[in-house]
């Protein structure tokens, strides 16, 4: 009928358009491996992407997102190394087997917010051996992934059959490139935490030095380098300062789950001000009582 043969080639046409979108939730963690090391150690190397397609693009996201490297030995599992770097890398890593997990990040607010899906990958890393890790953070529903097996099916079967009755060109080749990729990483915002520091230190922070923030009211958070006890945390560990309002009231409070000592203003900052937040490290101590010495501040900027 002319209607069937009119219509099974509009199908062919959608099918094709609906394939890489059906594709593009796949794949929410991608590893590639190359050499690198000293030969008796390996290296992990971490990035995270909001999308497929910011992946592709090398655009990493813009908040920042707690993950940890978790060492898994028997049953039990040991952290090695956190961060809230959108990018970040830890060497000399013993060869074993680890887990990588990404669960939460701080919104434009400061707050620490559970991410729609936390993400858990457990891989080997062997000596003289880089494992670059590439996250996903919003992959497409699991109804997409069944349409793609679905779409690939149909399309191979239309194109079956309207070879014998419509003198069409070749399909385009599905893509590829979300299921094979090797991304090269940069170091923007700090480096992960790891076993080798003995005093409290600060791994990271947000804001981020020389930042806009977004909202009047930030909480601010110092990513620690080590687990702090909490009733060696002084009240005047943290100063907030404006360059407008002067100094900023708020409350510090310890979040061991994801080992930041965060700052909580108590009021909003002035409009265009900017604000600066200094920890002494010397007011703190870890959980096996060692002090830290110096200070670790960021400035930022109130639109």
């Amino acid at each position: 009928m002319l209607l069937d043969r009119l219509l099974r080639p509009v199908a062919g046409l959608l099918l094709v358009a609906l394939a890489p979108l059906a594709l593009d939730g796949c794949v929410s963690v991608g590893l590639t491996r190359s050499a690198a090391g000293d030969g008796e150690t390996g290296e992990v190397a971490v990035s995270v992407y909001r999308k497929t397609a910011e992946r592709n693009a090398g655009v990493l996201v813009a908040f920042p997102v707690l993950s940890e490297l978790q060492k898994v030995e028997g049953g039990a599992r040991t952290t090695v190394a956190r961060s809230m770097a959108p990018s970040w890398s830890v060497p000399g890593v013993p060869p074993g087997r680890y887990v990588l997990r990404v669960a939460r990040k701080i919104d434009e607010h400061g707050d620490v917010v559970p991410l729609k899906k936390p993400y858990s990958r457990e891989f080997e890393v062997a000596a003289g051996q880089r494992v670059d890790a590439a996250v996903v953070l919003e992959k497409v529903p699991v109804g997409w992934i069944v349409l793609a097996a679905v779409t690939v099916v149909l399309l191979v079967v239309l194109a079956i059959e309207l070879a014998d009755e419509v003198d069409l060109p070749p399909p385009p080749a599905l893509p590829v490139s979300d299921l094979f990729l090797h991304v090269a990483l940069a170091f923007p915002w700090g480096s992960a935490t790891g076993p080798g520091t003995v005093e409290p230190g600060v791994a990271d922070v947000f804001p981020a030095p020389g930042s806009v923030v977004a909202a009047r009211r930030v909480a601010v958070s110092f990513l620690m380098s080590r687990p702090l006890d909490p009733g060696a945390i002084e009240a005047d560990a943290v100063l907030a300062v404006g360059s407008l309002s002067g100094e900023i009231p708020g409350e510090v409070a310890w979040q061991a789950g994801d080992q930041l000592l965060r700052f909580t203003p108590s009021r909003d900052f002035r409009s265009g001000e900017e604000v600066t937040v200094t920890l002494d490290l010397g007011r703190i101590a870890s959980a096996d009582g060692r002090s830290g010495s110096g200070r670790a501040s960021t400035t930022f900027r109130v639109p």
